[in-house]
């Protein structure tokens, strides 16, 4: 009898190399919902800081920092998980979209503008529209005046404003 050989023939050494990288990239997908992807890309685009997206941005689950670090480089540097998540990025509804962008963090450039605005003024949503069209390079695109006044309040709660101690 011929001893079993402790080397699997070629063709099936490949195949099993290909199964099981797709089932990583499919474990991988399945927790990193599209939306999920769509909010960490456009929230370390808005701050270049992935501990503030840990910190401040709210998942479909919790994640901790090292996973957040692995799903950004592997968005930037895995040819097939940023190709799958593209795709499905691509499918997302309109509607969620627009949702998914009013959750952005605001930049420090974007809260160093909001901070200017006094806290003994009562401003209107015309001060935050007049702040938009002054800045539009600043301000993420989806911002709104109503967004920007809602920002400045909790701003204005912590004391975080220019003009209070």
């Amino acid at each position: 009898p011929i001893a079993p050989s402790p080397v699997p023939p070629p063709g099936l050494a490949k195949r099993m190399k290909k199964s099981k990288q797709p089932l990583q990239v499919t474990k991988d997908l399945g927790r990193w919902k599209p939306a999920d992807d769509l909010l960490l890309i456009n929230a370390v685009l808005q701050t270049n800081d992935l501990s503030s997206v840990h910190l401040g941005v709210k998942f479909s689950c919790r994640f901790n920092l090292r996973e957040i670090q692995e799903r950004w480089y592997a968005l930037l540097y895995d040819p097939i998980i940023s190709k799958l998540a593209c795709q499905a990025m691509r499918q997302l509804h309109p509607e969620a979209i627009a949702a998914i962008q009013s959750k952005v963090l605001f930049s420090k450039a974007e809260e160093q503008l909001l901070t200017k605005v006094g806290s003994t003024s009562q401003p209107s949503l015309d001060t935050f529209q007049e702040l938009l069209h002054k800045h539009p390079d600043v301000f993420y695109p989806s911002r709104t005046p109503k967004a920007l006044q809602l920002h400045w309040q909790l701003m204005k709660q912590y004391y975080l404003l220019d003009d209070q101690t």
